[in-house]
């Protein structure tokens, strides 16, 4: 090869990476628009008990992209929203994983969530709507074939999918309390569930329209993330961050007495 060539093969290298860097800027700005949010560097601000919910073991872990933050007024309430696209390593190590719960899910390879951050203390639940990552549906021949990782995986022999860890606080059984058509649930505190449920969360869940939604509340993080794909496009992101906070809302309604100091934390009007 002339050595020219290595050094246009450098420099195509070198463009292909800037581009895609300023493409991504571009996202993450117009998202943080769409949003009414800012962009920010990372996930570091949240909470350690992101890394102990069940998005974290179907993802293992992730690289995180468009990533926005803000505190947005919400009635009564301030509530601390970062929204963004989690690239899971599984994904990176041309596999996928299922939460073996008993009605399994999966995620996609990049999945976006709205992580809210309250003054309440919720037990670790996890609420599932019906959708396509119920079907478990392996990556088709175009995700695959254009996928190195996938290519060298599938070329080995070995396995595309895994089961995911469950979180020890997720028991595999579904909940016994009763839900809006087409949500289940897990958990171990029936009673904080049935409490929500009963004080106005059942009615939330019901005109909660997106298809394939997890619900995850784990401490004093409420997580909320279509399973099976990625949210494309600024004006659908700042729609998952609307239904997201709609959820929080009937939340924070519901649960006055989860909160950490015991008293209903409100803003004065």
């Amino acid at each position: 090869m002339p050595a020219w060539s290595f050094f246009v093969l450098v420099g195509a290298g070198l463009a292909f990476l800037a581009g895609r860097g300023v493409h991504r800027k571009t996202q993450q700005s117009g998202a943080a628009n769409a949003a009414g949010l800012i962009p920010v560097a990372d996930l570091s601000h949240l909470p350690a008990a992101l890394q102990r919910s069940a998005l974290w073991t179907l993802s293992d872990g992730g690289f995180e992209r468009r990533v926005v933050h803000g505190v947005l007024s919400r009635h009564a309430h301030d509530v601390d929203v970062t929204a963004f696209d989690l690239e899971t390593l599984r994904e990176r190590r041309g596999e996928w994983a299922w939460l073996p719960l008993d009605q399994p899910f999966r995620i996609g390879p990049v999945v976006s969530v709205v992580a809210c951050e309250t003054d309440r203390a919720f037990p670790h639940l996890l609420l599932k709507r019906s959708g396509l990552g119920d079907d478990l549906e392996d990556d088709n021949l175009i995700e695959r074939t254009g996928h190195l990782a996938k290519v060298a995986r599938d070329g080995l022999g070995l396995a595309r999918s895994y089961p995911a860890e469950l979180p020890t606080t997720l028991p595999p059984a579904e909940l016994g309390v009763p839900l809006p058509e087409g949500w289940r649930a897990y958990g171990k505190d029936t009673a904080v569930l049935a409490e929500l449920l009963g004080a106005g969360f059942a009615q939330t869940l019901a005109t909660a329209g997106r298809r394939d939604l997890v619900i995850e509340l784990i401490d004093t993080l409420i997580l909320v993330y279509p399973a099976s794909r990625d949210v494309v496009g600024s004006d659908a992101f700042a729609d998952l961050t609307q239904t997201a906070l709609a959820l929080t809302d009937g939340l924070i309604a519901a649960s006055p007495t989860l909160s950490p100091r015991g008293v209903e934390a409100s803003r004065p009007s």
